[in-house]
């Protein structure tokens, strides 16, 4: 993998995409990747979809997903046939669809149980699945914030990931830097560079052109515009690219076919608000923490955009930012005021 204590010590990998649902198609390729090394890998992920696909906030329950089989108190393991059923609706999530584009099952982290949920989740298929390590993928590189960035958009997800991560001594991969359209290259390569500094970084590793192949095969069937950034420099392109609804963009070069491999400890400890929300046992245990600190996170941003659903109102991606930039102010308002 180009990460010599994974190659020396580990026989068998856990690929968990923590920072968001679409993530899952870089960790399937990572795992597809390993396997080719003689590794022997399986794939897990949180389920949590982008509003096109479930305009319902929030992460995707336990309890709303059908076809199933329930691992434990905090996994599910999930085929193509699985679906989840909200608000009337039945959505095919992404670590079903990667079920599908690998042929085998996915195992789901509960996200909705907070921190607590996520790394009582690893241990679960620790003893199920009986692997050496856990790599933690995050695309694109938001769980390398401080959380204050008036770019971020969706730190969340991330931040539970991280802190769920550090608890379990697992590793974090950060891959494509840059191509979720919220934290700029430049400034997670930075971020990079003061985890390396402190002895946290551990390798790096360029996707092959079986990598590429494989993954345009698995987008053949996930969602994920943060991934799609890998194919498309891997074909030459460099520049700007609009995503989520032209909400964000992302500036795309050779860089997004890299992906660095960080100790999750010292990533942790360079981030001020893990500690604010390791122990929380939901989500909106969390959200609230962060809420708190002045952080607008993904689930108060779904709530809002929600309530522009419901009035009949078109969510583009100019009224997202307004949104955002709307709901940051009355927070740090808030703030000032307590």
């Amino acid at each position: 993998m180009g990460v010599e204590p994974l190659i020396e010590k580990a026989k068998c990998v856990l690929f968990a995409a923590l920072g968001g649902g679409g993530d899952v198609a870089s960790a399937a390729m990572m795992a597809l990747a390993a396997r080719r090394l003689g590794l022997k890998s399986y794939v897990a992920s949180v389920v949590w979809e982008r509003l096109p696909i479930d305009p319902l906030p929030g992460p995707v329950r336990f309890s709303e997903i059908v076809n199933a089989k329930r691992v434990g108190g905090w996994t599910l393991m999930v085929t193509e046939s699985s679906r989840a059923v909200r608000g009337g609706r039945v959505i095919a999530f992404q670590a079903a669809n990667a079920s599908k584009a690998l042929g085998e099952p996915v195992w789901v982290l509960d996200v909705a149980s907070g921190v607590i949920g996520v790394r009582k989740g690893l241990e679960e298929l620790s003893a199920e699945l009986g692997y050496d390590v856990v790599v933690g993928v995050d695309v694109g590189g938001d769980v390398l914030a401080t959380g204050f960035e008036e770019e971020l958009w969706s730190p969340l997800a991330d931040f539970i990931g991280l802190a769920a991560l550090k608890e379990f001594g697992g590793v974090l991969a950060v891959h494509s830097p840059g191509s979720d359209g919220e934290l700029r290259q430049g400034y997670v390569l930075r971020r990079m560079a003061l985890v390396a500094e402190r002895g946290g970084y551990l390798g790096a590793r360029g996707v092959t052109l079986k990598d590429v192949e494989n993954l345009e095969r698995i987008l053949e069937h996930v969602e994920s515009e943060a991934s799609r950034a890998t194919v498309l420099a891997a074909k030459g392109a460099y520049g700007l690219v609009e995503i989520r609804r032209g909400s964000r963009t992302v500036f795309v070069t050779p860089l997004n076919m890299i992906t660095f491999f960080l100790s999750s400890e010292v990533v942790a400890q360079l981030n001020p608000l893990i500690a604010e929300i390791a122990g929380t046992a939901s989500i909106e245990e969390a959200r609230r923490r962060l809420n708190e600190r002045g952080v607008y996170t993904e689930l108060d941003l779904e709530e809002d955009a929600y309530e522009l659903v419901k009035s009949g109102r078109e969510v583009t991606g100019k009224a997202l930012k307004e949104l955002k930039r709307r709901r940051i102010a009355d927070i740090r308002h808030r703030m000032s005021r307590s």
